[in-house]
């Protein structure tokens, strides 16, 4: 506390009705213009190292043509181009709503027919998803591709996250772990489907579809399992 020579205080003190005073005001003078250029900087190299959590891409809308699945949970078959003698015939894409929600009806009204669906693709590592906007039936192509019947490969005991599909792959960064957990709890819960992800003992990515033994979706009964 500041006093003058008859024990008075002389520190200023500023009430909202009354005038801002003399060295209060210089202090803001030089508080506000250092904020807004912090608040600049930041602003320019937060969107920098944004891609450090993972290097997953959001990309436009795009076309895709392929054989539109609901079983165990909305994909699409995308026959690939080339020689695939040494490898599967098609890539298969889960779908997901435009937000946290599997795809819109008038896109699910299609499952079974050969489409040309709209959607933006979502990728990381060997993990894609698609958020469906529209699809359309076509004509199937000559030599369409059929989905294999799958088979089992035993039981094993894993060790993993359980991730939504959607903003794991980089719609959200980071997109797991507990700092992610209640989104993807609420993406899982809205219908995008849940992936187990894991490491082998070569140290690649692994990303399982969770199902049940019935090959049905499982969503509701894992939310307490996410992160």
């Amino acid at each position: 506390m500041s006093t003058n020579s008859q024990g008075q205080n002389t520190d200023e003190f500023y009430i909202g009705y009354g005038k801002v005073p003399t060295a209060i005001k210089r202090f803001l003078l030089i508080l506000i213009p250092v904020l807004a250029l912090v608040i600049l900087i930041l602003g320019a190299v937060f969107p920098l190292i944004h891609d450090q959590f993972n290097s997953g891409k959001v990309n436009k809308a795009q076309e895709f043509e392929g054989l539109l699945l609901g079983q165990p949970v909305p994909h699409l078959l995308v026959p690939r181009p080339g020689d695939t003698s040494s490898q599967a015939s098609y890539s298969r894409y889960l779908l997901t709503g435009p937000g946290k929600t599997s795809p819109k009806s008038s896109v699910l009204d299609q499952v079974g027919k050969w489409v040309k669906l709209t959607g933006s693709p979502v990728y990381r590592n060997n993990l894609t998803v698609i958020a469906a906007r529209s699809a359309e039936a076509i004509d199937a192509p000559s030599g369409a591709v059929k989905p294999d019947a799958g088979k089992s490969l035993g039981e094993f005991s894993l060790l993993g996250e359980i991730v939504d599909s959607k903003c794991y792959p980089g719609v959200m960064k980071p997109g797991q772990t507990k700092t992610h957990r209640s989104c993807a709890i609420r993406c899982i819960s809205g219908g995008v489907p849940p992936v187990f992800f894991v490491y082998n003992q070569q140290g690649d990515n692994l990303y399982l579809l969770l199902v049940d033994r019935q090959n049905q979706a499982v969503n509701s009964r894992i939310l307490d399992k996410v992160a």
